[in-house]
């Protein structure tokens, strides 16, 4: 059985080299890319492309790899691939038409918001469990959630009223909200970096990834001025960070695959890295640019149908990442997965019953 690791271990996901990527490469990458945009408006609109068609399209596509390329995971998630697609378009399409287009832009300005925290939090936890930590980190998840909120509250208390070029509404927010939030994200904050300089306990490697997290919160939110220039930063370090985490889940799902079998456990090897990317570069590619070719022959002035369809397929990715990263509390109590690489959070239940299989024989 593999001994559980210490308190004191940095608590890697899967090794220095992946993580170091995930944490520190993909935080620069996102501010150089993002401050090259600011430069000018060409500029912005070379590096909004380069991060929708080389980022943000494959990391929605990748969320596929972890529900459709097996037929147990069809079988498992047939209701997020079938019934909830068209559950989800019905209902973009209800809000564009009571609300129209400024309803669609502020629902996708806000959610988008907690559905970028959220990755956050799920990846701190990881890392809090991979370290080998079972009781939960209420001061790291206060900062998660602290600063984003801080940064939203900002924003509105902005009234830009417009994002990406459409209307946006926002909440009127009094600027002694936004002080009362700000002095709750800066004492947290403040509390958090006391703790690691007083305890070798919490000085690991998923403290390095939230200090990665305060950073671009902080300069998307608030250093920033522009919403739509600020949102770009924390676009490019989402999408970069979920197309590595999504690999990573799937190697480990797949390391025991000896062949692998199947297309997605083949290309989710460790030396197979660069054709998982370019399966999910395909992926997306083909789909967006399919998509694009059939709206193109749809003419509906009443409803802004191109709008309608785009925000449709990212409020459904939210909603399938809502779901197939939870499991129960029973099995996050579990800790670490075995060889302390990825934590059971990431694993489906098929690989959480062989886990305990492999506990229960001693293996």
């Amino acid at each position: 059985m593999t001994a559980r690791p210490s308190s004191n271990a940095p608590g890697w996901l899967r090794g220095p080299t992946f993580d170091i990527t995930l944490i520190l490469g993909v935080l620069l990458v996102a501010l150089a890319m993002g401050g090259l945009a600011l430069l000018s408006p060409a500029l912005f609109v070379g590096v909004l492309l380069v991060d929708l068609w080389l980022l943000a399209y494959p990391h929605v596509a990748s969320t596929f790899t972890r529900i459709a390329f097996t037929r147990a995971d069809v079988r498992r998630r047939w209701f997020l691939l079938f019934a909830l697609p068209p559950l989800v378009l019905a209902g973009t399409a209800g809000v564009a038409g009571l609300g129209g287009v400024v309803a669609l832009s502020s629902l996708y300005f806000f959610w988008q918001s907690w559905h970028y925290t959220r990755q956050s939090y799920g990846i701190a936890r990881a890392y809090h469990r991979a370290r080998g930590a079972s009781e939960r980190d209420w001061l790291s998840e206060l900062v998660v959630y602290a600063l984003p909120l801080l940064g939203v509250l900002h924003r509105a208390h902005q009234a830009p009223g417009e994002f990406y070029g459409m209307p946006l509404w926002c909440p009127p927010v009094p600027g002694a909200l936004v002080a009362v939030a700000f002095v709750v994200a800066l004492l947290s904050l403040l509390a958090w970096a006391l703790r690691l300089a007083r305890s070798r306990e919490h000085r690991s490697v998923g403290a390095l990834f939230i200090a990665s997290h305060v950073v671009i919160t902080i300069v998307s939110y608030l250093l920033v001025e522009d919403i739509t220039h600020g949102w770009l930063f924390i676009n490019i370090w989402h999408n970069a960070q979920y197309l590595l985490f999504v690999w990573a889940s799937n190697a480990r799902r797949f390391a025991d695959d000896a062949p692998p079998r199947g297309l997605i456990a083949r290309v989710s090897q460790p030396d197979r890295r660069l054709s998982y990317a370019l399966l999910c570069l395909g992926m997306g590619a083909a789909f967006y640019l399919a998509l694009d070719q059939a709206l193109s022959l749809i003419t509906w002035p009443m409803l802004p149908v191109l709008l309608v369809v785009h925000l449709a397929v990212n409020f459904h990715h939210y909603l399938v990442d809502a779901v197939i990263w939870r499991a129960p509390r029973r099995q996050l109590s579990e800790g670490s997965c075995s060889r302390g690489r990825l934590p059971v959070v990431v694993l489906g239940r098929r690989e959480l019953a062989e886990l305990r299989r492999d506990r229960a024989v001693g293996r």
